[in-house]
């Protein structure tokens, strides 16, 4: 029986890697947790073809792929050089550089649905900022309100606007048009949320994370249901969240150790709620193997950051070759 006291997650080690897979065009970008610890690569799903962007695959992190599927963004493991990085836009198949950027030192980069803008989070003499930068006239167009950690924000699908935390006001979320670069607030009605996280659902809909506190429902501008972390373990949980098939997934396995009379019987389980009752459900995962943070793929399957795949709906187990690439 899983009970509060005996569930522990799992930890990000330097062997993992981010993943991030675009079901629409069937392509994906793999990078390191801890950069330059091993390649970052892109991976072709229909025709199985690994790419990489320079000879020595360590020495860059990709952080983005284009909505087309036809750019990759990345930027240098300059680790020995605070002032600036090297961040680039390139064509994949054909390594055209559309765009190189040496003048700051930027922490994280996307794409937009606007071709001529990206959305970046950089040091620019010694003021850290998040930005929209124009890749056409390269300079910076707009600096949002605050400075924020853009992983803490979420795009709408065709990432047309941008919507974050307010860092000063507890309950209330920003919201960044990407086309005419006009913003806007609106405040959640709900006593005592602390946002910290915003995170797109089911196309429309948005859950809302209160730290490790709480996850939240937020759909026709109410809040739906509340599900309290705390109350439900006592170990921390440090990790994010994924959406599939009605289900919101926490994205870091838990491991659960359960007594009887005779042994102690270890599992691994993964979280998920129900969108429609905010109930607390779990899979159980196959128990010899170390599972790491999962993501989406496609169809009913998640990748861990080992490569693992599994298939929540019939629970088949495959493997994406990772350590090839690695």
């Amino acid at each position: 029986m899983i009970s509060k006291n005996n569930v522990s997650f799992s930890k990000v080690d330097k062997k993992d890697y981010f993943i991030y897979i675009d079901k629409n065009t069937n392509r994906g970008i793999f990078t390191p947790f801890y950069k330059g610890t091993h390649n970052s690569f892109f991976y072709d799903f229909k025709i199985s073809k690994c790419r990489i962007f320079h000879k020595d695959a360590k020495s860059y992190s990709i952080l983005d792929i284009s909505l087309d599927g036809k750019r990759i963004m990345t930027i240098s493991n300059d680790s020995g050089n605070s002032l600036g990085n090297r961040l680039r836009i390139v064509e994949i198949g054909t390594n055209k550089i559309f765009l190189e950027l040496n003048s700051m030192y930027i922490y994280e980069a996307y794409f937009t649905g606007n071709p001529q803008y990206i959305l970046c989070r950089g040091k620019d003499y010694n003021i850290v900022n998040t930005f929209v930068y124009d890749i056409i006239e390269q300079k910076i167009v707009y600096i949002l309100r605050e400075n924020i950690f853009i992983s803490n924000g979420c795009f709408d699908e065709k990432r047309t606007y941008f919507l974050y935390p307010s860092s000063y006001e507890d309950n209330t979320i920003n919201q960044l048009n990407l086309f005419n670069l006009s913003d806007a607030k609106f405040v959640v009605d709900y006593s005592n949320i602390k946002i910290s996280k915003v995170c797109l659902i089911n196309k429309k809909d948005l859950a809302l994370i209160d730290g490790n506190n709480a996850i939240y429902l937020y759909a026709n501008k109410r809040i739906y249901w509340k599900l309290d972390l705390f109350l439900l373990f006592t170990s921390e949980y440090e990790g994010g969240i994924f959406y599939l098939d009605r289900k919101i997934y926490l994205d870091t396995p838990a491991h659960v150790r359960e007594s009887s009379d005779a042994e102690i019987i270890s599992s691994t389980v993964l979280f998920r709620i129900d969108e429609d009752s905010g109930n607390l459900e779990y899979l159980v995962l196959p128990s010899d193997i170390k599972f790491k943070r999962f993501t989406t793929m496609f169809g009913y399957k998640i990748i861990d950051a080992s490569g693992n795949v599994f298939d929540v709906r019939n629970n088949k187990l495959q493997h994406f070759p990772l350590k090839l690439y690695r």
